[in-house]
């Protein structure tokens, strides 16, 4: 009979399991068409998606060696950084403006009170 319960608890928690997953899996089926759809509509990238490519940018830019000095190496007596290599770094770097600001006038409409 021990063995019976134990089957039967075991194959209720793969069940419960099963259609966990799966219920995760629809979520994120409807996001994505949600977040596809709005990007459409209105131009706004899926948080998602902005920081895939922030953490992409951030292996690239560690993989090229900006990020070794972090790790480590030998400091010179100017310290792990040179100011003359920072600004030279500063100044080849390539700067992208990104505009995400909406603004809109409020007009204040108040009413004196009649006497």
């Amino acid at each position: 009979m021990a063995f019976f319960t134990r089957l039967l608890f075991t194959l209720l928690g793969l069940a419960f399991a099963l259609l966990f997953t799966v219920g995760v899996l629809c979520w994120l089926v409807l996001y994505v068409a949600f977040a596809a759809v709005r990007w459409l509509l209105t131009g706004q990238k899926p948080q998602v998606l902005l920081m895939w490519q922030q953490i992409q940018a951030f292996r690239k830019s560690m993989q090229s060696g900006q990020g070794a000095r972090w790790s480590g190496g030998s400091g010179t007596s100017e310290g792990p950084w040179p100011e003359e290599q920072a600004h030279a770094k500063r100044t080849s770097a390539k700067s992208e403006v990104i505009e995400d600001v909406v603004v809109r006038e409020i007009q204040d409409k108040r009413h004196l009170p009649k006497e």
